[in-house]
C-alpha cells in the first residue's frame, strides 16, 4: 500500500504514541550491544557535522539526539508523526532551557521547511518507515548545497534476521521495510555523495554474553571478522544496519 494513504500516516502515528508511552518499549533494546560500534561512529558524525550548524532530525522521536546537538548548533529543529514524543521533547527543551531546539509534528514526506535550509539532517530509524524515493527527495530539497545527510538504518536480506522480524511482528508496524541495494541505488540518484558502512552480521553471536566479562572481547572479535566479511559486497547485504552519510 502506498505510503500517500491516509491509513498508513494514521498507523505509524498511532504505534508510534503507543510506542512512547510503553514502559517497555526499550525491551529489545539489548540486541544493539551487536551494533555498538555503529551507533559510536553516528553519534561521532552527529557531533562533526552538527557543531554551529542549522540541523533537522528527522523523525526525532523523544528527541534525544536533537538536545544532546543543541549546545553546540546553531539551530536544531526536531520533527516526528507522533504529537506524544514532540510534547516530550518541547518539555525537555524548555526544562533545559534551550532556545535553539524547536520541535514540531510533521509528515516527513512533506516537512514545511524551505528549499536548501539544513547545514546537516540526521535519523535513526526512519526511512524504513517511509517511501523511500519520497523521503530522500525532501531530505535533498532541504539539504543546502554541500549540506550531509547520516542515517542509521536496518537491511534486508538476512534470512535469519528476516525471520525474526516476521516472528515478532509487535515490535514493527505492517508498513515499515528494512532497506535494500535498491534503496542504495535509489539515493544515488539524489546525492552526490552516498557512502554505506555495514554493521551487524557476526556480532549479534556476542548478545548473550553483553553482560559478562566476556562480551566485550566477543563484540569486538566478531565485529573484526565483520569488517573482513564486508569487504566483499554480496555480504555487505547480509548486515543488520547500515550507517548511511549522504551529501548534497
Amino acid at each position: 500500500m502506498s505510503r500517500n494513504d491516509p491509513s498508513v500516516i494514521e498507523r505509524e502515528r498511532d504505534f508510534h504514541n503507543a510506542r512512547f508511552t510503553d514502559e517497555n518499549r526499550l525491551a529489545q533494546g539489548k540486541y544493539y550491544f551487536a551494533i555498538r560500534d555503529c551507533d559510536d561512529e553516528y553519534e561521532r558524525l552527529l557531533l562533526q557535522y552538527g557543531r554551529d550548524a542549522v540541523v533537522l532530525d528527522y523523525g526525532c522521536a523523544l528527541g534525544e539526539y536533537a538536545l544532546r546537538l543543541a549546545p553546540v548548533a546553531k539551530a536544531v529543529h526536531g520533527i516526528d508523526i507522533s504529537d506524544v514524543a514532540i510534547e516530550t521533547a518541547r518539555a525537555e527543551a524548555k526544562a533545559k532551557g534551550l532556545t535553539n531546539a524547536h520541535f514540531d509534528v510533521m509528515d516527513a514526506h512533506a516537512t514545511s521547511f524551505p528549499d536548501n535550509h539544513f547545514d546537516f539532517v540526521f535519523g535513526i530509524g526512519i526511512i524504513h518507515h517511509l517511501e523511500t524515493r519520497r523521503s530522500f527527495a525532501e531530505i535533498a530539497r532541504v539539504l543546502k548545497p554541500g549540506g550531509v545527510a547520516v542515517f542509521r538504518e536496518p537491511l534486508s536480506g538476512n534470512v535469519l534476521i528476516d525471520l525474526y522480524r516476521k516472528a515478532t511482528p509487535a515490535a514493527r508496524t505492517v508498513d515499515e521495510h528494512p532497506l535494500t541495494a535498491a534503496d542504495y541505488k535509489l539515493a544515488g540518484e539524489f546525492f552526490t555523495r552516498n557512502d554505506w558502512r555495514f554493521y551487524g552480521l557476526v556480532t549479534p553471536g556476542s548478545v548473550p554474553f553483553r553482560n559478562t566479562p566476556a562480551g566485550v572481547p566477543l563484540f569486538n572479535l566478531a565485529a573484526a571478522v565483520d569488517r573482513a566479511l564486508f569487504t566483499i559486497p554480496p555480504m555487505r547485504w547480509q548486515a543488520w544496519n547500515a550507517l548511511m552519510t549522504l551529501g548534497k
